[in-house]
This record gives structure tokens, C-alpha cells and sequence, in this order.
């Protein structure tokens, strides 16, 4: 059984909120997968009462232990999800961004978290451009093409139930 991990912001949002989304994108990633799989919800093993550091030591913690992450919208602005991001990088844990970015404010920022996403965008966006796709076309052929890679709901077919360390 996958063991995923859900890393998104929480600080600054009341508690119910991202209890709440967080719990939502566990169901969506349930429903998308022909396997069963292990959700880790910080939400749910994280006491309401920890600092900010306490949060990330149990996070850190348990996210090393998965096989992969699943990224919520708006993690590219929580100090938290982009170290947790950045961090499962360096140790290649493999990384599903299971939301779109929510508008264009957003993927600029998606853009500066995540460097790689702008390098998919703009190959695409070349790509169009080469076709003889014109301009503006291009542009929302190459956004709704990030959102397909986004919304993939079998992104974690490709996760492998155990890696080597």
C-alpha cells in the first residue's frame, strides 16, 4: 500500500478550513486511484496546541516515511509545504501536485516556488508557438495542458510502494 503524504498550508487559516481541505483532497485522491492507499493528513496527527516548530519536527517526521507527497493549492505561499517540498526533492521522494494553481496571481507564484512547472509551461508554450498556434491560444493551450498535469489523478500510479534509500 502507497503511503502519501498531504502537504499543504495551514498556518494563517483557521483550523476547520484546512481541516476541511485537507480531508477533501484525502477523498479525491482515494476516488482517483485503482489501489488502496495510506494518507498521512497532518491535520489529523498534529495536536491544535503545537508551535509552529513542533508541527514541522512531526511533519518532517512523517513525511520522510512516505512514498510520496501530494500538493494542496496554495502551498507555494506556506513557508511549511515549500521546506517540505524542497526537502522531499533533495531526498527524491516523488512529489503529485494534486490541485491547480487557483488563478494567474498564483501561477506567477507557482512559477517562483516551483521552477520546474515554469520550465513545462514554457516548453509547451514553445512548442504551440512552433506549430504556428497563435499567441493567445498558445498561452491557454499551454496553462490548461499545466492543469491536465496537475489534476492527474493517477499521478500516483507512477509513486512505487517502496524505494531504496
Amino acid at each position: 500500500m502507497k503511503h502519501i503524504y498531504l502537504c499543504g498550508p495551514v498556518t494563517g487559516q483557521k483550523r476547520q478550513e484546512a481541516a476541511n481541505h485537507f480531508a477533501a483532497v484525502e477523498k479525491k485522491i482515494r476516488d482517483g486511484v485503482s489501489e488502496p492507499v495510506f494518507t498521512s493528513n497532518p491535520m489529523r496527527f498534529c495536536p491544535p496546541e503545537l508551535d509552529w516548530y513542533g508541527a514541522m519536527k512531526t511533519c518532517v517526521g512523517e513525511m520522510v516515511r512516505c512514498h510520496g507527497i501530494a500538493l494542496l493549492q496554495g502551498w507555494q505561499r506556506s513557508k511549511g509545504a515549500t521546506l517540505e517540498l524542497k526537502l522531499a526533492q533533495d531526498l527524491q521522494i516523488p512529489v503529485v501536485y494534486i490541485e491547480p494553481p487557483l488563478d494567474y496571481l498564483d501561477l506567477s507564484e507557482l512559477f517562483t516556488a516551483a521552477p520546474e512547472t515554469l520550465r513545462y509551461y514554457n516548453a509547451r508554450l514553445t512548442q504551440f508557438h512552433n506549430e504556428g498556434v497563435e499567441e493567445s491560444l498558445a498561452e491557454n493551450r499551454a496553462i490548461v495542458e499545466l492543469t491536465h498535469r496537475y489534476l492527474d489523478p493517477y499521478g500516483f500510479e507512477y509513486i512505487e510502494n517502496s524505494q531504496e534509500g
